[in-house]
């Protein structure tokens, strides 16, 4: 089966490089196409949308699923209900629509707030990556990843108290070392453990 990954940034790429394989069945193929931003990609995703559609019609290209990913940005519902009508609007079902069970075409997923609290919402997976991070450098940050407003600046703090990237922020590096060490069984972060959710229905 064929995946097609529609995403926000090319950090989602990274990390989502890195996770599928123990998410996704072997069979399934993963194509990513990073849009360059929440933006873009709700600019775009009506006429991709539209394309996958004609593909589907086609001759054994019925199998072909859709995954969006986007951050929440502090505006979940609004974000949500942007993708849902994209989906409506070409006639393709989406996971949140459709009875337990029944088939759908496409995954509308989002990072609460941002992908890095999908990191955060595994400090083990942290401090694996990065083995100068210890345990007090957590101290006061929320156990709920999904608190934060800007998990990439919690995470970006907590580096850097650990006394790594004093420099700037490198999502994408954070992404290729961490997510790596993501466990979904320990993992805390809600909106992490519905996308592991849908991905399993697939």
């Amino acid at each position: 089966m064929q995946v097609e990954f529609l995403l926000e940034e090319e950090s989602a790429e990274d990390a989502l490089r890195q996770l599928l394989p123990r998410l996704l069945p072997p069979h399934y193929v993963p194509r990513f196409r990073a849009l360059g931003g929440w933006q873009a990609l709700l600019e775009h995703l009506p006429t991709l949308l539209r394309g996958y559609r004609k593909r589907m019609s086609q001759p054994g290209q019925q199998a072909l699923r859709i995954v969006v990913l986007l951050d929440a940005d502090g505006v979940a519902e609004r974000r949500l209900a942007a993708l849902e009508a994209a989906a409506n609007a070409t006639g393709l079902a989406t996971f949140s629509q459709v009875p337990e069970g029944a088939d759908f075409q496409v995954f509308n997923a989002l990072a609460i707030q941002e992908l890095e609290a999908w990191f955060l919402g595994d400090r083990d997976a942290i401090m694996v990556a990065f083995p100068r991070v210890k345990p007090h450098h957590f101290k006061g940050v929320d156990r709920e990843p999904e608190s934060h407003p800007k998990p990439n600046e919690v995470l970006w703090r907590i580096l850097q108290a650990a006394g790594l990237y004093t420099t700037g922020k490198r999502k994408r590096e954070w992404a290729e070392t961490i997510a790596p060490h993501l466990d979904p069984a320990r993992n805390t972060s809600a909106s992490f453990q519905h996308f592991c959710e849908g991905l399993a229905q697939l």
